[in-house]
């Protein structure tokens, strides 16, 4: 998860009270054993390929990944193409400047 270009700034703005945060999150396992609370900004379908954008519930970056579903299990992926990383990232940008105006 420590890949410089997965790194994209967004201020959060969850909107939630702290104490009642009824935000989508997860948490997931890092390469280095411990575990970390991410909040689920948003996902996407592109070209046939599901994306999702993770944040840190304290910071003001998020990640994108790419995800396969098995069943019951989610397998996260880092999206190592420049170009399709780039795609993704636009879209989700383009996706959050789309909330922001609303």
């Amino acid at each position: 998860m420590t890949k410089k270009k997965e790194e994209e700034t967004k201020k959060l703005e969850c909107g939630c009270e702290e104490d009642n945060c009824e935000c989508d999150t997860i948490t997931l396992e890092l390469e280095d054993g411990t575990s970390q609370e991410f909040l689920i900004l948003d996902t996407m379908e592109l070209k046939g390929n599901h994306y999702i954008a993770l944040a840190p519930m304290e910071g003001e970056e998020y990640f994108v990944y790419g995800f396969k579903e098995e069943g019951d299990n989610v397998e996260f992926y880092s999206i190592e193409d420049d170009a399709e990383f780039d795609e993704v990232a636009k879209a989700f940008e383009k996706m959050f400047a789309e909330e922001d105006d609303e």
